[in-house]
This record gives structure tokens, C-alpha cells and sequence, in this order.
């Protein structure tokens, strides 16, 4: 018994160590890193999971590719994969305004993955491009039971607040936009600590561990006192294996 608490403690102290890529498209493995897969059409159809953990979601990009009966298809694979254990998450999904002539097919794929990640009681890994309204709005009309997790988030401080309010359980997570926007760097040391996640999304010149400095750096933290906060978000939002 002693041995087995002694154990689980050093797990969690290794991992707390590790950097967590909460959201990524790349596919490789590291000693010190920990990664949540976004997995691709093909994984999805194969059911093959990949990484640490992974996630699946039809992306909002992917109705420029692919038939409303390819959809179905994906949405049978998503399901028996979620029902199966195999998913961390549900995702990625969302809305992007960039594309406005697909908006309406998105918002009802979108209400498809939240009742998905509700049923499973799973996070859910959201794509947002000039949305965040819309988002507010289906807040305002239905509760959220699961973590909500804005990969990429490109929002302002306003759009934040207004999230937690209607959703303690929202999560914002950042990537290349700590390298190259100023808006984000200024913005970042405003979101709460246990509401932050770091991520490389598909970024393949910068790797979890420069966005995790950078991180540190904004927000005038000693690196492995973020990378165990960030770990601790991570334990609170993973459902426990049944």
C-alpha cells in the first residue's frame, strides 16, 4: 500500500516536470515532453490513437474537403472511440468566421461535439477565429458541464472575463502567438494561472519547451513552478480512467 502511494507520488512529480503540449498536429515523441494529439482524418478513420493522449474532432477547415457523407462517417469513428476510452478529449471543433459560406454547417457540427463531450464527460478543444460572440451566446442558452479549452487563443481580456463568467471551466491555451503578437504577450499575465495551457499546434520551428520559456519569461515565473501549474490544470480537466 505504502508502495503504491510512494509510487503514484513520483509519477506525478515526474510529470509535473515534463512540459505538456496541450494541443498539437505533430506527430513524435519525447522523454520530457507529454503530448495531446489533434488526430487527422485518416487516424480518425482508422481509429488510431497516437501520443500521450489524444483528441478527435472534424475540424471546421474540413468541410472545404470532404462530403456531408464523409462527415457521418467521422462522426460513427468519433464515437465509438469516445465510447471505447480511447479519447482525452473532443476536438478539435469550432467556428471560423474566415469561412462564412460553411458558418451555419459549423455551428450545427459544433453542437454535435458539445453534446459528444457532454455525454462522454470529456473536454472540449475549440478552434475559434473571430467567434468569440458566438461562443458567449451558446453559453448563454446551454450549460457546460466539461472543460472548455480555446486552443490558439487569439481573444482579448474582455473575451476571457466574459468566458469564466458564463463557464469557470473555460481554458486558454497559447502557442506561436506568444512569439509573434505583443497583443497576446500583454494579454497572457491577465488570464488566471489555473485557467492557462501552452501548446505547439503545428508549428514545427518552435518547440513546446521555447513556448514554454517565453511563457515563464511573460509571466515572471521560474520554469518549473509553471510546468507543474500547468500539469496541475492538466490532472484537474483529465477524467479519471472508470
Amino acid at each position: 500500500m505504502k508502495e503504491g502511494i510512494i509510487k503514484q507520488r513520483t509519477n506525478f512529480f515526474l510529470k509535473a516536470l515534463s512540459y505538456l503540449d496541450i494541443h498539437t498536429h505533430l506527430r513524435f515523441k519525447s522523454e520530457n515532453s507529454i503530448h495531446v494529439a489533434s488526430l487527422s482524418m485518416d487516424e480518425i478513420l482508422q481509429e488510431t490513437t497516437t501520443c500521450d493522449y489524444s483528441c478527435a474532432g472534424i475540424h471546421p477547415w474540413w468541410f472545404e474537403e470532404i462530403s456531408q457523407e464523409e462527415i457521418i462517417i467521422l462522426k460513427t469513428h468519433i464515437e465509438n472511440m469516445a465510447k471505447n476510452g480511447k479519447l482525452w478529449g473532443v476536438g478539435e471543433s469550432g467556428l471560423d468566421r474566415l469561412y462564412p459560406e460553411f458558418l451555419d454547417q459549423q455551428k450545427s457540427l459544433l453542437d454535435w461535439h458539445i453534446d459528444l463531450a457532454e455525454n462522454y464527460q470529456l473536454p472540449l478543444v475549440l478552434h475559434n477565429v473571430r467567434a468569440g460572440s458566438d461562443f458567449l451566446e451558446i453559453l448563454k442558452k446551454r450549460a457546460a458541464s466539461v472543460p472548455w479549452l480555446f486552443h490558439d487563443f487569439r481573444g482579448n481580456e474582455e473575451l476571457v472575463k466574459s468566458l469564466l463568467k458564463l463557464h469557470p471551466g473555460c481554458y486558454f491555451s497559447f502557442g506561436i502567438s506568444l512569439d509573434n503578437s505583443p497583443q497576446i504577450r500583454e494579454l497572457l499575465p491577465l488570464i488566471p494561472l489555473e485557467n492557462i495551457f501552452l501548446e505547439t499546434d503545428n508549428q514545427k520551428h518552435l518547440d513546446i519547451h521555447d513556448i514554454y520559456l517565453r511563457a515563464a519569461e511573460q509571466l515572471h515565473l521560474d520554469l518549473d513552478f509553471l510546468k507543474s501549474q500547468i500539469w496541475r490544470n492538466f490532472q484537474k480537466i483529465t477524467r479519471s480512467p472508470q
